[in-house]
C-alpha cells in the first residue's frame, strides 16, 4: 500500500495544500517552506506512539485558534493487493471505509470502477480542534466517505467511523525525524527498537526477569550500599529515618528502579572493535551510530516484507552525519526495499537521486503550499539540452533551485566565471568583510548552467517550479535576441540583466582587473604563461578559454589576491545580488534600469561601470 494524495487545511504555516505523492518522492525547498509540516501531517494521519508531539495552539494556522478553528488532513491510500475490497475487511466494511477507485494517471477518485478508475483506494482523515476551556487539543482519526461533504468532524451529529491503530499497522508508516538522538536508537528507549524486537519475536522476557531479580537482591559484597564510603552514608541516613519514624522503610541503593521498564531502558548500546574494550554509543562517531540505526530500521522493514506487509518510510534529511557515497547507497537501498519513501532534504546529492517527476519543490506563500515537480513528464527522447539539465547536471540544477532567486546566464562559461569569482572572493574575506555583501550572491542566488545558449528552454523549465527566475545575457546582438525570445513569456522573467553593449563575461573580468591594471596584468601573465600588454589582450585570451576551468580558477585566485580588484569584484557581485533579489527597490550605481524594456512584471538592468 502507499499514499497517493495528501490534503492539508489549517496546520501550522499551511492554510491549504494538495500534494500528489509518487512511490518514491523527495521534497526540496528552502527553510520554512513547509516540508516538515507535510511530513508531520502524514504522521498525524498514520503515525503511532506519539510520532508527533502533542498539539498546541501553535499547531493551528495563525497560532490563535477559536471555537471554529480546525486542522484537517486527508490522505488517499491505494495499492491494495488484491485489488478487491472483499479481501480487506479491516479497511472496507459498513463500519470501516468506503471503497473508492483511483485513476492512477489523473489521481482522481470515483465511487465505482470504470475504464480509467481501476485502483482500489480509501481515504483517511485527521481532525483537531482546540478546547478553549481545557486549553488542549481534541483530535480524531477517521475514514472519509466524501471529502466534498465532510463538513465539521466535531459538529454535533457527525458520525465518523474511527480508524483503528491495528488497521494503520497494515500500512506500516514510520517517520525518521531530522532531530534524532542516534545513540538511543539501538536501545529500549527507542520506539523503533521496541517495534523491531516485537516484530521479530518479542521482548526477551525471561532474561529481563532474571536481570530484574539480580538487581533486586544483588549478592552480598556486590551491593553499592555495602561499599566503603557509601555504607556509612546509607547507615547514617537509615539511623536518622528510624529515629524520626520507627516504621520507616530501609534505604538501599540499586542501579535502576528495578521494574521491567527501568531494566529495559538501562540497556545502552556498545560497540567493540577487535579485542579492545566495548565503548558506549555516545563515545562513537555520529556517522557510525546513525548508519547502525538506519540499518536497524531496515530490519524492521525486512520483517514486514517477510510477512507480506507494506512499509512506508518518511525520512527527514537522510544526509545528516553521513558521507556522500553512503548517502547514495542508503537512499537507493531505502527506495529499493520500501513500498513508499517520502524524503525531505537540503542536499542536492540526495535530491538528484530521484527522477525529475518525483522531485517536488515545496513553497508556501500566504499559507498556500504548492508542490511542483521538476518536470511532470520527461520526454522519451529528451533534447541535448534536456539531457544535460535533467541528467548530467541534475544535481547542479536542483542545488540552484533551492535558492531564493535563480539566475539563468547565457552560457556555461558565465556560470564558471561567477562561481570562480565568488569562491575566490569568499576565501579572502576577513572579519571586517562580513557586512560588505560580497558573499551574498551565492547565499541567495542559485546559478543554473545552460548549454548552447538555450536560455528560453531553461527559463521554461525553471519558471515552472520556481517563482523568481532571472536572466543574464551579453550586451551583443545575440543577447538581445535571447531577451526578445523570453520577454514574451507569461509570466516573463522577474529580472533581466544585460552586460554593456558588445560585452561578455570576459570583458567584466577584465574590468575587475582594471582596478589595479598594470601589476595585475603582470601577475596574470605569469599565472597564465603568456604576455599581456593591455586589458584588451586579456579579454581576447579569456574568450579563447571559455570552457577551460583551470583558466577560470587561476585568474579568479590571482585577481582576489589584489585588494583593489577584490573590492571591485565584491561591489559587482553585491550589486548584482541586490538587483536580482529586489529589482523593484534596488539602487546601485553599477546597474541602471532600462525603462524602455522594463514593465511591472519584468525589470531590466544594464551594467554601467563607472
Amino acid at each position: 500500500m502507499h499514499i497517493v494524495r495528501l490534503k492539508i487545511l489549517g496546520f501550522r504555516g499551511i492554510s491549504s495544500a494538495d500534494l500528489t505523492l509518487g512511490r518514491h518522492v523527495v521534497l526540496v525547498g528552502p527553510n520554512n517552506s513547509g516540508k516538515t509540516t507535510v511530513i508531520e501531517a502524514l504522521a498525524l494521519l498514520f503515525g503511532r506512539d506519539r510520532l508527533v508531539r502533542r498539539l498546541t495552539e501553535h499547531d493551528f494556522h495563525g497560532s490563535a485558534p477559536d471555537e471554529g478553528s480546525r486542522i484537517i488532513c486527508i490522505a488517499t491510500v491505494t495499492g491494495f493487493a488484491p485489488n478487491d475490497p472483499q479481501h480487506h475487511p479491516s479497511w472496507f466494511s459498513p463500519e470501516r471505509g468506503v471503497e473508492k477507485w483511483l485513476d492512477p494517471h489523473a489521481n482522481t477518485l470515483s465511487a465505482v470502477p470504470d475504464a480509467h478508475h481501476v485502483d482500489l483506494a480509501v481515504q483517511i482523515g485527521f481532525a483537531a480542534r482546540f478546547d478553549l476551556d481545557e486549553l488542549e487539543a481534541e483530535t480524531s482519526r477517521f475514514f472519509v466517505d466524501d471529502e466534498a461533504t465532510l463538513g465539521d468532524p466535531f459538529a454535533e451529529g457527525a458520525h465518523l467511523r474511527t480508524v483503528q491503530a491495528r488497521t494503520l499497522q497494515e500500512l506500516g508508516f514510520f517517520l525518521v525525524p531530522a532531530s534524532r538522538t542516534w545513540d538511543r536508537w539501538i536501545s529500549f528507549q527507542s520506539e523503533l527498537f521496541r517495534r523491531v524486537v516485537a516484530t521479530l519475536g518479542g521482548i526477551p522476557a525471561q532474561a529481563v526477569r532474571a536481570e530484574r531479580a539480580r538487581l533486586w537482591t544483588p549478592p552480598a559484597g556486590e551491593r553499592l550500599d555495602d561499599q566503603a564510603g557509601l555504607s556509612d552514608i546509607v547507615a547514617a541516613a537509615n539511623g536518622e529515618l528510624h529515629r524520626l519514624l520507627a516504621s520507616a522503610p530501609k534505604l538501599q541503593l540499586r542501579l535502576t528502579a528495578t521494574d521491567s521498564d527501568s531494566v529495559l531502558e538501562s540497556v545502552v548500546p556498545h560497540f567493540v572493535q577487535g579485542a579492545g574494550p566495548t565503548l558506549p554509543s555516545q563515545r562513537q562517531g555520529t556517522g557510525l551510530v546513525s548508519l547502525q540505526s538506519l540499518l536497524l530500521l531496515m530490519q524492521f522493514g525486512k520483517a514486514r516484507a517477510e510477512t507480506g506487509q507494506s512499509f512506508t518510510l518518511a525520512v527527514e534529511e537522510p544526509e545528516l552525519h553521513i558521507q556522500p557515497s553512503q548517502q547514495k547507497r542508503l537512499v537507493n537501498r531505502l527506495n529499493a526495499l520500501c513500498d513508499q519513501t517520502i524524503v525531505t532534504t537540503h542536499s542536492p546529492i540526495v535530491a538528484a537521486m530521484f527522477p525529475a517527476p518525483d522531485t517536488l519543490f515545496i513553497e508556501t506563500r500566504d499559507g498556500i503550499l504548492s508542490a511542483k515537480p521538476l518536470m511532470a513528464t520527461v520526454p522519451a527522447q529528451p533534447t541535448n539540452h534536456q539531457q544535460h539539465l535533467l541528467f548530467a547536471w541534475r544535481q547542479r540544477l536542483v542545488g540552484a533551485l533551492m535558492h531564493e532567486c535563480v539566475l539563468i546566464p547565457e552560457g556555461v562559461s558565465d556560470v564558471a566565471w561567477l562561481e570562480a569569482l565568488q569562491t575566490a572572493l569568499e576565501l579572502h574575506q576577513g572579519w571586517q568583510d562580513v557586512e560588505d555583501g560580497g558573499s551574498l550572491l551565492s547565499t541567495f542566488v542559485g546559478v543554473v548552467p545552460t548549454i548552447d545558449a538555450k536560455i528560453a528552454e531553461t527559463f521554461a523549465l525553471v519558471s515552472a517550479v520556481h517563482p523568481r527566475p532571472c536572466v543574464l545575457v551579453d550586451g551583443d546582438h545575440n543577447g538581445r535576441q535571447y531577451f526578445d525570445a523570453i520577454k514574451i513569456r507569461a509570466p516573463p522573467p522577474r529580472c533581466v540583466v544585460f552586460w554593456p553593449q558588445t560585452w561578455a563575461m570576459e570583458n567584466v573580468v577584465s574590468w575587475i582587473v582594471g582596478a589595479d591594471e598594470a601589476p595585475m596584468l603582470a601577475a596574470l601573465g605569469t599565472a597564465l604563461g603568456i604576455p599581456l600588454g593591455n586589458a584588451q589582450a586579456l579579454t581576447e585570451h579569456l574568450l579563447t578559454q571559455k570552457s577551460y576551468a583551470p583558466t577560470h580558477e587561476s585568474v579568479a585566485v590571482t585577481i582576489m589576491a589584489n585588494a583593489a580588484c577584490r573590492l571591485r569584484a565584491a561591489q559587482l557581485l553585491a550589486a548584482l545580488c541586490d538587483v536580482l533579489r529586489d529589482p523593484v527597490n534596488a539602487t546601485t550605481p553599477l546597474f541602471v534600469r532600462v525603462p524602455a524594456d522594463s514593465t511591472a512584471a519584468m525589470h531590466v538592468f544594464r551594467f554601467a561601470p563607472p
